[in-house]
């Protein structure tokens, strides 16, 4: 079983976050090999990675030789060429012409959503050419271009690419429900090929074609697009077959142990009263991590492959589990939030619907003050999570 490689004690010492990078590849795998045709990836970095790092996510992919990579802003782009990063970038989040002189520098591709945004990008491109993606909206009712008006923009966009500053790379739309509603995916689908029947009928080359998030390649394996956009499943999420393997774990040292009377109240607020003398114990991780309060009561840590449930109210910086009458933990024990413990695992799913939310924001609300600690694993312990040997290793330093 794996343990952490060359990770500092200080790293470690209070809590912090694991991310496999193994995992994180074998998951890009699977989506490819869903995906119709000759389709190829475009996946999404944005939000830092969905919180784990970009530069880290960036370089781990790689060497799978994606087409490019999607974030959402600017600065994100610009982000990705400081790492190093040579491909193409789109850039999905909407367009200031203030952005393009930026854009040109770094060779970044815009999604624009609107004629006005397009002529604005041409005015400012100058003699330049600036690579764009433009976007039709099929029902997300977000951003884009009609697709029910498809005939009476066509010909503007073909007008704003003749100025010869604008190159249309590729066309696309986003699935509103691709993970819950296959109809009504498929009626977005068939509105993008209307829209872009529209285009070809006055002589625009829509350029590359993509829809397709990780429910839909998932799940909806024949649409016929050139590029996909995963996201969610990469990162560990979603609740589709193959399942994908678990790219992040969530731990906390135990920062003391305490025996406590029938009565006693836990936390602000007083919400939870032992009902007999128990034993609890505090962990170093809280809300200013990024552990949601949602699971004040509700949720649980794992301690050496047991459960240890949430007591009272989720704190900034701690909370407080309850170990019952076990004598196994100690101060500088290490507990588990998010991910495997042996052979007991909680999953992104659990903590989302504990907080009635989705698996997006639970990744993506981890706080910089946990550190992001790297691991590897051989194929057949993806998923398995860290043998107790390991977490023993941890709890005694490094």
């Amino acid at each position: 079983m794996p343990a952490l490689k060359n990770v500092s004690i200080e790293a470690t010492a209070r809590a912090w976050i694991e991310v496999d990078l193994s995992a994180l590849r074998r998951n890009l795998r699977v989506i490819s090999e869903c995906l119709a045709g000759e389709s190829r990836l475009l996946p999404m970095v944005k939000a830092n990675a969905y919180g784990l790092g970009m530069e880290r996510v960036v370089r781990a992919l790689t060497p799978s030789r994606p087409w490019g990579f999607g974030v959402a802003t600017t600065e994100e782009g610009r982000e990705l060429r400081r790492m190093g990063w040579d491909g193409r970038v789109v850039v999905f989040a909407p367009l200031l012409p203030a952005d393009v002189p930026d854009l040109l520098h770094e060779r970044l591709e815009p999604a624009v959503s609107g004629i006005e945004a397009l002529l604005a990008c041409a005015e400012a491109a100058g003699d330049a050419v600036l690579s764009v993606h433009l976007e039709v909206d099929t029902g997300m009712g977000r951003l884009g271009l009609g697709w029910w008006d498809a005939d009476l923009w066509a010909p503007d966009v073909s007008r704003a690419i003749s100025t010869g500053s604008i190159r249309l790379s590729s066309t696309l739309t986003h699935f509103h429900s691709a993970e819950s509603d296959r109809e009504a995916t498929r009626l977005q689908w068939e509105r993008l090929r209307s829209a872009l029947a529209s285009m070809r009928e006055v002589g625009l080359d829509p350029g590359l074609i993509h829809a397709a998030n990780s429910a839909a390649a998932m799940l909806d394996r024949d649409l016929d697009a050139d590029l996909a956009r995963p996201g969610i499943y990469m990162y560990g999420g979603g609740d589709w077959e193959p399942r994908a393997a678990p790219v992040v774990a969530v731990r906390a040292r135990v920062l003391a142990v305490r025996d406590v009377p029938a009565g006693t109240s836990v936390s602000y607020g007083a919400t939870w009263t032992a009902p007999g003398p128990t034993r609890l114990a505090t962990l170093a991780i809280g809300y200013g991590d990024g552990l949601r309060r949602g699971l004040s009561n509700r949720g649980r840590a794992l301690i050496h492959g047991e459960e240890a449930p949430i007591r009272g109210a989720v704190c900034m910086d701690t909370i407080v589990v309850d170990i019952g009458e076990r004598t196994d933990v100690r101060r500088g024990d290490v507990a588990t939030l998010l991910g495997a413990d042996g052979g007991v695992n909680i999953g992104l799913q659990e903590l989302a619907d504990l907080c009635d939310t989705i698996d997006y924001e639970i990744l993506t609300g981890w706080t910089d003050r946990l550190p992001r600690v790297e691991i590897e694993r051989s194929e057949t312990e993806l998923g398995a999570g860290l043998s107790s040997e390991a977490l023993t290793t941890i709890r005694d330093g490094i």
